[in-house]
């Protein structure tokens, strides 16, 4: 490896110089000996409203009127005379026969040619002047003390909180004596950055514990250097605290009973529809499927005898089986909700298994529903339980389905002429999540915030228990189940599945 010491090149280029000059943000002009200008910047010739052109070889007193050139002159023939460097303010005529306020920087500048110039910089204070005075006003309402000190020991400003500290407004023996005091017992105060504790009183002013806040020197748009102080008041700021602290606990302690309070009246009652749903159940499926079953057997031989000669019977027998079909689906339900027996769960593609549900499904939904996927789980494989698993995505393609076209009879009771619904898979938040939305009209908050209750039901002909049963289904596969519905833009069901196999529950309860 070589050492390579050469010292790195210094741009010497002069137009690269002058364009890096022309396009500083910073107002920059340079005058001879004679005081004419020999260069101006982009930003100053903006700022004076004369082009470069223009500038060039011309003094102030061809563009200025004669008591604004005098003092000019008279500012620049100082500097160039003294080599001193000059910060003042200065103005110019502005707009609506007004001045415009500039603060100028000036220094005498030996040429390479052997000549001296004036080289200046411009800043406009109009824009700085009303950010102070912004800043003041701003500062008359916060509940912290502020207090600009110039760099000569002046007092530029002080908010009215500062002034009740001191003793009040006219009080300025005692912002003084209070500034000398602060600088006693902290040196570095004010001109460096800082911050430290102290306590302050003033004549009639209660003592007070405060924190001190100093900026250190800044130049904030003057032509002396200024620090801002800030003195919070931290005695009262401690009581608050204190007070604030107390009230957030008492506060946490509320929310907590309130929680528990809650879970146990919902356990209550979940435990007493449990046990109802439960003997229920037992009762319902005994009872009414082995009827049931007689009855589809007798439908379907009336159908076959009676197909084809004349009878007209046929709507009738259809009204009959989609009746059977409406009570098998409700004892389903019932058996949904109320069954606690340990699932079956097999690991599988859960999204090759879907698709196969999704297209028998399909096959017994109305026509005009449009059914699209987006099955991203890329064959991972996650524990489920099929005959359980089905039955939850069912009841939610025949939930969004009837949300769409209702009995899917009638195109003028739709919900939307276009009904759709989306399937998709995904995984998130380390499971599997199948989520069913449809485009029909949503659901409102109020119905939003009861949906889950069992026997809780819009429907005319409804049981309360097609959600209940998928959340309870998904909760048995150690998951839950999330709604969430805009009124007018549809709703959305995510199961939330994990891709551990859930812990043995207990026996059937049915």
């Amino acid at each position: 490896m070589v050492n390579d010491n050469t010292p790195p090149k210094r741009l010497q280029d002069p137009q690269v110089l002058l364009s890096i000059l022309d396009n500083l943000p910073t107002s920059i002009f340079v005058k001879d000996e004679d005081l004419n200008f020999v260069y101006s910047n982009a930003l100053h010739c903006k700022l004076i409203e004369r082009s470069e052109a223009e500038l060039l070889g011309k003094s102030d007193r061809d563009f200025w009127p004669a008591e604004t050139v005098k003092g000019f002159e008279e500012h620049d023939r100082s500097v160039i005379d003294s080599g001193q460097v000059s910060i003042s303010e200065e103005s110019v005529p502005g707009e609506n026969g007004g001045r415009q306020p500039l603060l100028t920087r000036k220094a005498r500048l030996a040429g390479p040619d052997g000549k001296t110039y004036l080289i200046g910089t411009n800043t406009d204070l109009g824009e700085i002047k009303k950010r102070e005075d912004q800043y003041k006003a701003l500062t008359e309402t916060v509940p912290v003390g502020v207090l600009q000190i110039d760099e000569d020991g002046t007092v530029a400003f002080a908010n009215p909180l500062l002034n009740a500290y001191c003793g009040g407004d006219g009080a300025a023996e005692s912002k003084s004596e209070l500034i000398e005091r602060i600088k006693a017992e902290h040196p570095e105060f004010p001109g460096s950055s800082c911050k430290f504790e102290m306590e302050i009183s003033a004549l009639g002013v209660p003592r007070r514990s405060v924190i001190v806040i100093s900026s250190g020197w800044l130049w904030i748009g003057g032509i002396q250097r200024s620090a801002i102080i800030s003195i919070v008041d931290v005695s009262e700021m401690t009581e608050l605290r204190r007070i604030n602290d107390e009230v957030l606990r008492l506060n946490r302690e509320l929310a907590s009973n309130m929680k528990r309070l809650k879970e146990a009246q919902d356990e209550l009652v979940k435990k007493g529809r449990m046990e109802q749903l439960g003997q229920l159940t037992a009762t319902v499926a005994h009872e009414l499927r082995n009827p049931l079953g007689a009855v589809r057997t007798s439908a379907f031989l009336m159908e076959r005898k009676l197909k084809g000669k004349g009878t007209d019977v046929e709507p009738q027998i259809e009204r009959i089986n989609k009746g059977i079909i409406r009570c098998d689906n409700i004892i389903t339900q019932l058996l949904d909700f109320s069954r606690t027996k340990q699932l079956n769960c097999q690991s599988g593609d859960l999204d090759q298994w879907l698709a196969q549900v999704l297209d028998e499904e399909a096959k017994k939904l109305p026509a005009a529903v449009t059914i699209t996927c987006d099955l991203g789980l890329e064959g991972r494989s996650v524990p489920f339980d099929p005959a359980r698993l089905q039955r939850a995505v069912v009841n939610l393609m025949a939930n969004a389905c009837e949300a769409l076209v209702g009995q899917g009879d009638d195109p003028a009771k739709f919900a939307r002429p276009d009904p759709v619904i989306t399937v998709t898979t995904s995984f998130r938040d380390g499971g599997a999540v199948i989520a069913v939305r449809d485009n029909g009209p949503g659901i409102t908050p109020e119905v939003l915030e009861r949906i889950r209750e069992p026997l809780f039901t819009t429907k005319s002909f409804g049981t309360g228990l097609g959600v209940p049963a998928i959340e309870q289904i998904t909760i048995q596969h150690g998951g839950r189940l999330d709604v969430s519905s805009t009124p007018g833009e549809g709703a959305l069901f995510s199961m939330w599945l994990p891709l551990t196999v859930p812990q043995p529950e207990a026996t059937d309860a049915a």
